[in-house]
């Protein structure tokens, strides 16, 4: 279950990359932000260190409800050896934390994995949603361009037929 819980949730971070889950700190905060069920803030400190074995991101925050400063820490194991190309392609560890630290204590497997699942799905939803709102754009431009060539050809037609019409009378 879990090697296909992993493929799943990498082709799916892989396919939305670029946006929200394309770097370790940025799925950590999407991540963190499923497990508080609250948006963080704008602003926070982020850190990130990498031994041969893992790879941890530090996320420290207040959240404005909050007074005391929140630390969450992610951890992301080596990836498992597979040939140079997936690790040219998603770098040496998983895309995805295989633990949450959040003040001190440890998440479960349990919401760890929902976490995970929802903020694919979230990223993979904005992804959709972005795409939609471009192709949008560019069938309107598409429009816009389209009947600004149809009145210059029109205009075009028009002063053609009106010298083709001035020359004949002149002769």
């Amino acid at each position: 279950m879990r090697p296909l819980l992993l493929l799943t949730s990498l082709s799916l971070l892989s396919a939305c990359s670029g946006d929200n889950l394309d770097s370790p700190i940025k799925t950590c905060k999407e991540v963190t932000t499923v497990l508080l069920g609250t948006q963080l803030p704008s602003t926070m400190q982020t850190r990130e260190h990498q031994s041969d074995e893992a790879q941890t991101v530090v996320l420290d925050f207040q959240l404005s409800d909050q007074k005391k400063t929140m630390n969450v820490v992610c951890t992301y194991k080596t990836a498992p050896a597979s040939d140079e190309s997936g690790e040219a392609l998603f770098g040496k560890f998983e895309r995805v934390p295989s633990g949450v630290l959040i003040n001190g204590k440890s998440t479960s497997r349990e919401s760890l994995i929902n976490a995970i699942h929802q903020a694919t799905a979230s990223a993979g939803k904005k992804a959709i949603k972005d795409a939609n709102e471009a192709g949008l754009e560019i069938i309107n431009k598409a429009k816009t361009t389209g009947k600004q060539i149809a009145d210059e050809a029109k205009t075009t037609g028009k002063q053609i037929a009106n010298d083709v019409n001035d020359f004949i009378q002149k002769q």
